[in-house]
């Protein structure tokens, strides 16, 4: 498979449709409110030294930058790594043009909206809390570019495709 075959038409609305979830119960239900200290960093690879070399939870966000409205962002996918943010920040750059062994929503992710792709980073100190936070995210966000979400949440994207 090329990567063409997994891009979309640039000139279709089509291939530009991820499946939102947007569920207000999910948002109330969110309990981890001590989590505020996020970094953003623009997706580009000159920015691998500014990423922290902690253990955490990330994010890709979409923000096209329109109008420069405060509030126009696309929460597209939370990852979590025990390993340094550096270094899954990097790995991605590989996973970028992978259209063997790469994850087709991640490459799609990366190369069409590479210009406004962001990488949010938390780091999280204690490594044993990064699965619970990472499901707490999962389950009130549904981003549209994981394929894993915790068990319930799972049942229900699963009877809804």
């Amino acid at each position: 498979m090329s990567l063409n075959d997994l891009l979309p038409d640039p000139d279709k609305p089509s291939g530009h449709c991820p499946p939102f979830v947007l569920w207000p119960r999910q948002w109330e239900a969110y309990n981890l409110s001590d989590l505020l200290n996020w970094e953003i960093h623009p997706f580009k690879r000159e920015q691998i030294d500014e990423i922290p070399r902690d253990p955490g939870i990330y994010s890709f966000v979409i923000q096209p930058g329109i109008a420069n409205h405060p509030y126009s962002s696309y929460l597209m996918y939370v990852g979590m790594t025990e390993r340094p943010l550096r270094e899954r920040f990097r790995e991605y750059f590989s996973e970028k043009y992978n259209t063997t062994d790469g994850r087709p929503k991640i490459v799609k992710l990366l190369n069409v909206y590479q210009d406004y792709l962001h990488f949010c980073c938390l780091k999280i100190a204690e490594t044993e809390r990064i699965k619970e936070i990472e499901d707490e995210l999962l389950n009130a966000f549904i981003p549209p570019c994981n394929d894993q979400y915790p068990a319930e949440i799972n049942r229900i994207m699963k009877a809804f495709p």
